[in-house]
């Protein structure tokens, strides 16, 4: 007996690539179309509804109107010619437009895909620069947080990360084991392994906080059982765009760290991925010096907040180009250190960079070193002064924010209706607006054919590259990646506004969706399907958002915050509720003892550290090596 013919199973991972190549490519052809296809039956029925009974309607019409009777058989022939004539020349020119319209829609196809395709090649080649850029411990401390950060990392690359991380066999023997259980839901022999081992373990915890934070708390996490949650996102890196900015407004890279691009390759992919960014604000209508007031204070409070954000972002990037050179006092910047850390790490840098220069000038055959160093340190002073700069600025900024504080409670003493948070219907008050940070289908085009353009010129990737099978990314270089982020905010600016700071705070409110599942070797079409669907997996959380709106419109602008706002903010945004009964009993408390005692309170919420001009021992040293170059 024949047995009937069947096709051989497919491989497990055959099935699952197939699905993600065809939606991967439903979605590269839906943004093309966006921009540049027009259907052909919309445009031949357009042609031929104009150059027929419109035409021939619309000629009857006039000769009617004009001779007062009906066309005769000679007009009606000419009508009919005339329309004939140019229906066939329109429908040629609709051909002509079609034919040349379809090179180009292939063209931005092919634009769309390679962008797609390189931006998370990129994204691994940045993170390579940023490991290359360290040494010795620290190198190993970042890479074994790029590990712990995979939410499928494999219980050995767990193990291999505890090891990296704090150098005993042992506990990274005991974290691996608590990985294992944890992928199995044994959460009872996690516990016990706690229980028994948490005393060996905090220590050592305790002195990896110390040195790296960011790593220490991915650390904990794996040794508490739990790992990253698609769903919750990266948290990102703060004040990145504000650093991107400032690197093109100063034309200045070294303002701008690889970090920053890492994070901008990450929002640029999730944007054209469909993220969508929600964004809280709120506005105030009624009386009209009562809203300039407010419209004053807002603007005050979005000054000090960026300069806030500017100094921090340029003691960051100080700090990180001293870890990127060799021979230096700072191994790494790494995240979560605070201000004062950084600052007491550049400024100890640069003193031994002063130090060395003139025993350099002194020593023969030193030449080269003494170069190098006599650039770093160069290049260090100015980074400084633009931090001194910056942290002038707050102060600066800080005082106006008081004087425009001290206006806004002076108009508002009457006390009105208008001055609660409004949530029912009408128009005037204060009212909270929703928005959402996205890019259109058209806007995703125009944004791949912008990047696809500079990676072309720029040698990173190639239509040859792509088609030949090769990597689609010729290996980047600090240069060349710090240009890229710089093109990606170029390109986003004028379809999300990046300047604006209610952006930026809504950009660095959210997490970044995890791309650690997107591998090189994947096509185009899976890379857009990944992209896709790993940004909707973040779960959207405007609660943070949420309470920080409530913390100004309370402390700033002496809102009472009702049991029906509390109740709404906590429903519509899950903003917690005992923190916002604690900012109403706030205004309760505060809100007898008069404008002139709430002027005296300072809003600032982290006093800066003390920076000072750059010292004159480093100015000398730098003094002594260029005259020893010069002879």
């Amino acid at each position: 007996m024949r047995l009937p013919f069947r096709r051989p199973p497919a491989n497990d991972d055959e099935a699952p690539r197939v699905r993600l190549e065809r939606q991967g490519r439903d979605e590269i052809e839906r943004i093309t179309r966006a921009v540049e296809r027009v259907p052909w039956s919309v445009s031949l029925l357009q042609i031929l509804w104009t150059a027929g009974p419109v035409t021939l309607l619309g000629a009857w019409g006039g000769y009617l109107l004009g001779y007062g009777q009906a066309p005769s058989a000679q007009n009606y022939i000419f009508f009919i010619t005339y329309t004939v004539i140019t229906g066939v020349a329109g429908v040629a020119a609709n051909l002509v437009h079609q034919f040349t319209g379809a090179r180009k829609a292939a063209r931005t196809s092919a634009q769309i895909e390679r962008v797609i395709k390189a931006l998370p090649e990129l994204l691994l080649a940045t993170r390579n620069l940023i490991v290359d850029a360290l040494e010795g411990e620290a190198r190993r401390r970042e890479a074994a947080a790029m590990l712990l950060r995979k939410e499928d990392l494999s219980p050995e690359g767990v193990e291999l990360a505890a090891l990296e991380l704090l150098d005993d066999r042992e506990s990274a023997r005991i974290i691996g084991q608590i990985d294992i259980y944890r992928r199995v839901g044994l959460h009872a022999r996690i516990q016990d392994l706690q229980q028994l081992y948490g005393e060996l373990l905090e220590p050592q915890f305790q002195t990896l906080t110390e040195v790296a934070p960011g790593a220490a708390d991915l650390l904990r996490a794996r040794f508490a059982g739990e790992a990253p949650d698609l769903r919750q996102g990266v948290v990102r890196d703060e004040h990145f765009i504000e650093r991107v900015l400032a690197a093109i407004e100063q034309d200045d890279e070294l303002l701008m760290t690889l970090q920053d691009v890492e994070e901008m390759l990450v929002l640029a992919f999730e944007l054209i991925s469909g993220r969508q960014i929600p964004m809280l604000t709120f506005e105030y209508k009624g009386r009209w010096k009562l809203a300039q007031a407010f419209d004053a204070l807002e603007q005050a409070r979005a000054r000090h907040r960026i300069a806030q954000a500017t100094g921090l972002s340029r003691l960051k990037a100080l700090t990180v180009y001293l870890a990127e050179q060799s021979d230096t006092l700072v191994e790494d910047a790494a995240s979560g250190l605070r201000a004062e850390v950084l600052l007491e790490r550049s400024q100890a840098a640069m003193d031994a960079l002063a130090e060395e220069l003139p025993r350099l000038a002194a020593a023969p055959g030193q030449r080269t070193r003494l170069r190098r160093q006599s650039d770093v340190l160069a290049n260090a002073l100015r980074l400084y002064k633009s931090v001194s700069a910056a942290y002038e600025q707050v102060g600066r900024q800080h005082a106006q924010l008081l004087k425009m504080l001290e206006r806004w409670e002076r108009i508002s003493e009457e006390k009105d209706d208008q001055t609660r948070l409004r949530l029912g219907p009408g128009r005037r008050g204060l009212r909270l607006r929703e928005h959402v940070i996205e890019l259109d289908d058209e806007a995703k085009a125009r944004v791949c054919k912008h990047l696809a353009s500079h990676l072309a010129e720029a040698g990173i990737d190639s239509p040859q590259r792509l088609s030949s099978g090769q990597p689609v990314c010729a290996p980047l270089n600090l240069d060349a990646s710090k240009r890229l982020a710089i093109e990606i905010a170029l390109a986003l600016e004028p379809h999300i506004q990046l300047s604006r700071p209610e952006v930026q705070r809504a950009i660095n409110s959210t997490n970044a969706a995890d791309f650690g599942q997107l591998e090189p070797n994947l096509s185009a079409a899976a890379k857009a399907a990944l992209g896709a669907a790993m940004v909707k997996e973040i779960r959207v959380d405007l609660s943070r958002p949420a309470e920080q709106l409530a913390l100004a419109l309370v402390r700033h602008y002496q809102v009472e915050l009702e049991p029906a706002a509390i109740d709404f903010l906590h429903e519509h945004y899950g903003a917690r509720h005992a923190t916002l009964t604690m900012l109403s009993n706030y205004h309760a408390s505060h809100s007898g003892g008069g404008a002139r005692e709430t002027a005296n309170v300072s809003y600032l919420s982290q006093r800066p550290p003390a920076v000072g001009a750059p010292k004159r021992d480093w100015y000398r040293a730098l003094v002594t090596a260029r005259r020893a170059l010069d002879h």
